[in-house]
């Protein structure tokens, strides 16, 4: 009786939302960790082969539709306004570290906001992890 009522009172969300924000956090997860893989296959490339340019560019496009999943994933989550904005954000970014890839040539100095742009996605996805612990169930 008395383990039944810890488990009624555990949360109160429902249970689809409480495995939204599972979900949510795993692929947060997920993406930070490809955000690293990515910056060390660019420093792969540039430090030691230069031949490499090919793996950090394609890998890019496997982890590419994570943002917009966690997009997605906020709102049967019942996350907040921050985290549906930072999530929001994530697209945002992920669509401009594109644009500076492809249209390096064309956009000249501009350019060079690639490196930066993804340190802002790895702060962000960090920002998220950190407002979901603080997060009540």
């Amino acid at each position: 009786m008395e383990v039944r009522k810890m488990t009624e009172t555990r949360s109160s969300l429902p249970a689809a939302a409480q495995y939204a924000r599972l979900g949510f956090r795993i692929l947060n997860v997920l993406f930070s960790i490809c955000i690293a893989v990515q910056v060390f296959l660019a420093g792969f490339a540039l430090f030691l082969d230069s031949s490499q340019w090919g793996m950090h560019g394609n890998f890019a496009m496997y982890f590419a539709p994570i943002p917009v999943l966690l997009f997605l994933l906020s709102f049967p989550a019942i996350l907040s306004k921050g985290i549906k904005m930072k999530s929001l954000m994530l697209i945002v970014l992920t669509l401009l570290i594109f644009a500076t890839a492809v249209f390096s040539e064309e956009i000249g100095f501009a350019a060079a906001a690639h490196p930066v742009i993804s340190l802002g996605l790895f702060l962000n996805a960090m920002l998220i992890m950190r407002e979901m612990t603080k997060m009540k169930e």
